[in-house]
């Protein structure tokens, strides 16, 4: 027979890197919602700063020196641990419902102008086939 808790899924307990990459996709999500544009980037400014870390990030946070690390607060701390214990984040779950498979590359096609990616709502296929007025259209 196996333990009690042999059958629990085991934790992803993602490193310094995955977790970055999680957080500033949460981020650019954030600010492609309409959300604070400062918190927006302060969850990318966060996500650089774990890059560098020279500790590993389950040390920073067994020890809980998340706030050791700048521009990391009380709630991006929760974030992170969030993203490090589960590998995912019920928020960053929802944005990516909200938004199309895609969307954060097409920030990265060179001469869109990424305020004006970022300020515009997300259509989906759905949204766009549905009828507008004829000045929507232009």
């Amino acid at each position: 027979m196996s333990a009690p808790g042999a059958m629990r899924t085991a934790m992803p307990d993602l490193d310094a890197s995955a977790v970055a990459k999680l957080l500033g996709e949460f981020g650019q999500r954030s600010a492609l919602r309409g959300g604070n544009p400062y918190r927006a980037r302060a969850h990318r400014r966060a996500a650089e700063n774990l890059l560098a870390l020279t500790t590993p990030l389950s040390d920073m946070i067994a020890q809980d020196r998340l706030h050791d690390i700048p521009g990391v607060g009380t709630a991006i701390a929760d974030i992170i641990r969030k993203l490090h214990a589960t590998g995912s984040h019920p928020t960053l779950d929802a944005m990516r419902k909200e938004s199309p498979e895609g969307v954060l590359e097409m920030l990265t096609i060179p001469g869109l102008p990424r305020a004006s990616a970022e300020e515009r709502p997300v259509r989906t296929s759905r949204s766009i086939s549905e009828p507008s007025g004829a000045s929507a259209i232009r």
